[in-house]
């Protein structure tokens, strides 16, 4: 009998190793498709290969917009992801949801050197004083030239345009030489529209771009959104820049890569793809900086593309988990080889430090042009971006604005009828609080 429970406790305290033993399993929710999809998830694998204490389990959810009100969802119903990636405009209604908890206060003293992170990127997470979520995956929009059908067209991709008056004269000569049958696309989404306007220096919202309350009105009638207003109608009614559908990144890379037009502007994000893509269908693609209005000294850009944020009301063994895995996939050997998988500018200054040292931009100067954009950033309300709470509806407006201006709606009336929306959309977020 005694030998009998011996054996039984033996048996008792293995199990209890063996579950002791068990990693913490961390649930991921996503937004990263395709090639970009596959290469965080090797990141992952290669996180859960190198230790035993934390198992990340990636789920992609659909877009941006789909992930967010997913995950706002399934907390409420109590069956949340433990983390999230949320695209940059969510994070107003990730913050006013209350379901997450601020990274910020899971750290302890000296656990992540916020000095080292790009400070365009740190500053647009930065919200109240407190860092909420862990940067990954950021972008900006840049420029992509096709340097075959510019040369055909007599223009020197060595100097490439970079106001919308020279945007607007290259678009002419490639039309007239029939280098291609358009001069530019990208696709008819105002996140062009926020970066036209951070670029000379101007808030999109008030109570300084949403960032000390929650904005009331919007500057659809400022002479700085006339201008890409303005510019953008003129490209379209001389039959220069072809509309690819709205928030059609997929068609707008499509008739780059069908040389239908000789310019696009798109996210950094696909600067891998369309780099080797160009190469393998016979032309050079050369990337430069974000064009902006004549006479406007560059201020700089909002950094786009997501973070990762920390559900709330979890244990805190699976929080502390999924902190750790935060921090690893930020750090500078990681953003290396997400940079350089992806086109996705590295978030830590060390990081672009590494890639210096490898001669990685020397050899691939096209994976520098967003990083410089972002560097060479000027801190300003403008820049550090607006935060808005319905944000995806006031982007819906602006885009509807665009496409009034192309059934022959003026400019002014556009802008004037998609002010009063978005006051609308304000002010019945704002009753909610």
């Amino acid at each position: 009998m005694k030998r009998i429970c011996l054996l039984t406790l033996i048996v008792l305290l293995c199990v209890a190793s063996l579950a002791s033993a068990a990693p913490v399993k961390v649930t991921l929710w996503h937004s990263m498709g395709g090639d970009i999809g596959k290469a965080m998830e090797s990141l992952i694998s290669k996180y859960n290969a190198e230790q035993s204490a934390v198992l990340v389990e990636p789920v992609f959810r659909g877009t941006y917009p789909e992930v967010l009100n997913a995950a706002v969802a399934s907390a409420r119903a109590g069956t949340a992801p433990t983390c999230v990636q949320i695209y940059e405009v969510g994070s107003r209604a990730a913050i006013d949801s209350g379901v997450f908890v601020p990274l910020e206060d899971l750290l302890q003293p000296g656990e992540v050197d916020w000095d080292d992170y790009v400070d365009a990127v740190i500053n647009y997470y930065r919200v109240g004083g407190r860092q909420w979520s862990m940067p990954f995956n950021s972008s900006s929009a840049i420029l992509y030239i096709n340097a075959d059908l510019f040369r055909k067209a007599g223009l020197d991709p060595a100097d490439p345009p970079s106001t919308f008056g020279e945007i607007l004269e290259a678009s002419k000569k490639i039309v007239a030489s029939k280098a291609a049958p358009y001069g530019i696309t990208w696709p008819l989404h105002t996140w062009f529209v926020e970066q036209w306007m951070a670029e000379q220096g101007a808030p999109l919202v008030n109570n300084d771009n949403g960032r000390t309350d929650r904005p009331t009105t919007i500057y659809t009638e400022s002479p700085e959104m006339r201008h890409v207003f303005d510019w953008w109608k003129e490209l379209y009614d001389e039959k220069l820049w072809i509309n690819p559908g709205v928030e059609d990144w997929d068609q707008a890379n499509a008739l780059f890569m069908g040389q239908q037009v000789a310019m696009e502007i798109t996210s950094t994000s696909d600067v891998t793809f369309l780099t080797n893509a160009g190469r393998d269908a016979g032309f050079e693609v050369i990337c430069a900086k974000l064009p902006v209005p004549d006479d406007v000294s560059r201020v700089g850009v909002v950094p786009g593309g997501a973070s990762i944020w920390l559900v709330g009301n979890k244990p805190q063994a699976e929080l502390e988990a999924a902190k750790k895995f935060l921090i690893w996939m930020s750090k500078p050997e990681q953003q290396v080889v997400w940079h350089q998988s992806t086109g996705y500018f590295p978030v830590r200054k060390s990081a672009i430090d590494l890639l210096d040292d490898e001669g990685w931009f020397r050899k691939n100067p096209n994976f520098r042009v967003a990083l410089d954009q972002v560097l060479e950033t000027k801190a300003s309300i403008g820049t550090q971006g607006a935060l808005i709470g319905r944000f995806q509806e006031v982007r819906t407006i602006l885009e509807e604005a665009f496409e009034k201006v192309m059934g022959g709606a003026s400019v002014e009336a556009a802008l004037r009828d998609a002010k009063t929306r978005v006051e609308r959309s304000f002010s019945d977020y704002n009753s909610l609080f």
